[in-house]
């Protein structure tokens, strides 16, 4: 395989990444941490709000968030790839539980993956992630 084509099937990979995350998000907090063994490098970071988290980290956060909300991925909205870096815009949709209360969040996440050998595959090793409205 030619180094070009090597390139694309890692940016079709992570192109399917992006959409199998999406199927695994909708299916809970429990199903969310199993598809992180999947996605995430085990020592990779994700910068939400501002701030720099260690996956653990990372995953603690989205606990407390999936304990106070009901929360569901919309559509991707965008997805656009380049070499080892991916990008995608989406709406969430957020329902505080205790109150009730509706939210839609405008989302846009810019993400860095690894490319490893098969089985492993396409893996991030850092990402950024911002939305128009901060839960708390």
């Amino acid at each position: 395989m030619s180094e070009q084509e090597g390139a694309k099937q890692f940016e079709e990979a992570i192109r399917a990444r992006f959409y199998q995350g999406f199927k695994e998000w909708n299916s809970g907090y429990e199903g969310w941490l199993r598809w992180c063994k999947i996605l995430y490098e085990p020592d990779c970071h994700y910068n939400v709000y501002g701030k720099r988290l260690t996956l653990k980290e990372y995953q603690d956060l989205m606990g407390q968030f999936f304990s106070a909300y009901d929360i569901r991925l919309g559509d991707l909205d965008n997805v656009l790839i380049e070499g080892d870096w991916g990008s995608i815009r989406y709406a969430v949709y957020v329902t505080k539980k205790q109150t009730g209360e509706q939210y839609e969040l405008k989302t846009m996440e810019f993400v860095h993956f690894k490319n490893n050998p098969q089985p492993i595959g396409a893996r991030v090793i850092e990402g950024w992630a911002i939305s128009d409205t901060q839960l708390h």
